[in-house]
């Protein structure tokens, strides 16, 4: 691949973040000059999302409402007359459009330069030509609101909401026309706390953006202003439980790009390893498949920031956390064969996991180009090093992922076995906490302590959110942090009642009587204390990212823990995958088609 970072070939010491975004400007120099007669053979291809992303992100504003009313004069004339497909195609583009004009995506530049009035006429325009469209194709238009019933009783599902409740609202939100589901998802958007806080960041009042803590439903996301997906196997298998009939044909369209279902037949009945192998390659081709469609639907905004925002969270394979060259390796791989998916500099960050293996493959890794997630991170003592091997390295951006709740969990379950007086509430602290201390050394200046490090170069990623009731500290009392990443059902709890929004929270303090409780912790110690600290919470022995303390930290509650869930959860979701083989193996009649998303 003309241009790819690789595993093995050395740097080329300041050429490479020039280098990279200086393909990334000229990608978007030529989504600019795209003319009409190329928009207009996209829509008719069939690329909807990049036709509106080319409308939202790459038309100068003082032209978009005439470029607007020439699709829509396009389109009504377009399915006049159409067969479904066509129409179906055209209803899709204008439905998610309308919510697109009307959502966060707007003010990624539209809304810099067009007042409100202006968006909302645009937005109504669109609605009027939905419905016109839709009223001469009402079974097309039926169709598509069965699937986007599937559609969101999925992601309300994902959010926790109970079955019956989760299919009546779907029935509800889809309502009896595209334009009324898209004007109910204007209204959600519109009421959101999270797009308030989108609105806070494009206007200059708050620092921390948004993420998609789900390997599925990012458009909802990308309307209320994130702009960061993480896309794994463990979050596919999440995905793929939640609905089964949806990932059953994806994953069955990923199996028949490979073998014929005969041909497979053959292989499953061999021997056990060339089986193993292929689920192993199917699991992987099905997370860059996932990965590939996520990078598409933020690429815009990966190209209008030059490369700042717009990324997706990529994971190798779990089981190999602890052997730096095939993590590096790996990724490299993955890098290339979405550099050629995409043509042009993948929009991934691709996850290490924050151990001594993990800072040698992000070094490795860094050194060429290749942007990392550093995950499985609750500690001081893996943060610093990191943020110094990222901020010495040559990609555009990284991320050090803190998993917040997953630090504070073992913290409460230590000091609930231990009978600790209010250690069950003050270990709700504890990730923020931390997640606070790792941010003022970070970022702060040497003669504060801190580091310096560039927090648009190296970027705290807070992961992992828990809810208390309805308080949600992993979000109220982060504030200012680089990226909160947020999982379906916190982002419902977060919006299910009014908020308010302090914009540098994540430089207050901890309440002292929470920190002295916690204090009482060992697991809590162990992330908070750094050598600054001298005596004062210093856990038993501190641990370390040198080479010898390896086993020490991989035996770490928070990072045991978590990691075991990780590779346990990968290997049911290859036992999902070879289930399927043996599906298609056994019958040839796969359905063709999937649920459509925007």
């Amino acid at each position: 691949m003309s241009g790819t970072p690789s595993a093995s070939a050395p740097a080329e010491v300041g050429s490479i973040e020039a280098g990279l975004r200086q393909r990334i400007l000229q990608e978007r120099q030529r989504e600019e000059r795209l003319s009409d007669l190329e928009l207009r053979a996209r829509i008719g291809a069939g690329d909807h999302a990049a036709a509106r992303g080319t409308l939202l992100f790459f038309t100068d504003p003082s032209r978009i409402r005439t470029r607007l009313a020439a699709l829509l004069a396009d389109a009504e004339q377009d399915t006049s007359g159409a067969p479904p497909a066509a129409a179906a195609g055209v209803l899709r583009l204008l439905t998610f459009l309308a919510i697109d004009l009307a959502s966060a995506l707007a003010e990624w530049r539209l809304a810099r330069s067009l007042s409100p009035d202006s968006l909302q006429e645009m937005t109504d325009s669109v609605l009027a030509s939905l419905q016109r469209v839709a009223s001469r194709h009402p079974g097309v238009q039926e169709d598509l609101l069965t699937e986007l019933r599937a559609d969101a009783h999925a992601r309300l599902k994902a959010e926790a909401v109970a079955e019956e409740e989760a299919a009546l609202a779907a029935r509800q939100l889809a309502g009896s026309s595209l334009a009324a589901y898209a004007r109910r998802v204007i209204d959600e958007v519109r009421r959101s706390n999270l797009r308030a806080a989108a609105r806070a960041y494009h206007e200059g009042r708050l620092a921390t953006v948004l993420g998609n803590d789900y390997a599925d439903f990012l458009p909802s996301m990308i309307w209320l202003g994130g702009s960061f997906v993480t896309t794994n196997p463990v979050l596919i298998k999440l995905a793929w439980d939640i609905e089964p009939s949806f990932w059953n044909r994806h994953v069955d369209e990923v199996i028949l790009s490979r073998w014929s279902p005969s041909r497979l037949a053959s292989l499953l009945a061999g021997e056990p390893a060339p089986v193993q192998e292929a689920v192993e390659a199917v699991a992987g081709a099905l997370t860059v498949s996932v990965v590939e469609r996520n990078c598409r639907m933020l690429r815009p905004i990966f190209l209008l920031t030059g490369g700042e925002q717009g990324y997706v969270s990529l994971q190798v394979d779990p089981a190999a956390h602890d052997d730096p060259r095939k993590m590096a390796a790996d990724a490299a791989a993955l890098y290339a064969e979405l550099e050629h998916r995409l043509g042009g500099v993948p929009n991934v960050v691709i996850k290490v996991p924050s151990t001594s293996a993990g800072l040698e493959a992000a070094r490795m890794l860094t050194s060429r180009g290749i942007g990392v997630t550093i995950t499985l991170t609750f500690s001081l003592f893996q943060a610093l090093p990191f943020a110094r091997v990222l901020q010495a390295g040559r990609a555009l951006v990284s991320y050090i992922a803190v998993m917040n709740g997953r630090l504070a969990f073992p913290v409460r379950d230590e000091m609930k076995a231990r009978g600790v007086p209010g250690g069950v509430e003050a270990a709700r602290w504890a990730g923020v906490e931390v997640a606070r201390k790792i941010c003022a050394r970070l970022y702060g200046q040497g003669g504060s302590g801190g580091l310096g490090i560039d927090a648009g170069k190296v970027k705290v990623m807070i992961a992992s959110l828990r809810i208390y009731d309805d308080w949600i500290p992993d979000i109220s009392e982060i504030w200012g942090v680089p990226l909160i990443t947020v999982f379906p059902n916190v982002r419902r709890a977060f919006d299910a009642t009014p908020r308010q929004m302090v914009a540098d929270r994540i430089g207050a303090r901890t309440p002292e009587e929470a920190l002295r409780v916690m204090q009482e912790s060992e697991v809590f110690r162990q992330a908070w204390w750094t050598e600054e600290d001298g005596a004062a919470g210093r856990p038993s022995r501190p641990l370390t990212l040198e080479p010898a303390d390896s086993e020490a930290v991989a035996d770490w509650a928070p990072v045991r823990e978590t990691l075991t869930q990780f590779i346990g959860t990968y290997r049911e979701m290859c036992g999902m995958v070879k289930a399927r083989l043996a599906a298609v193996a056994g019958d040839v009649r796969i359905t063709e088609g999937m649920p459509w998303r925007s």
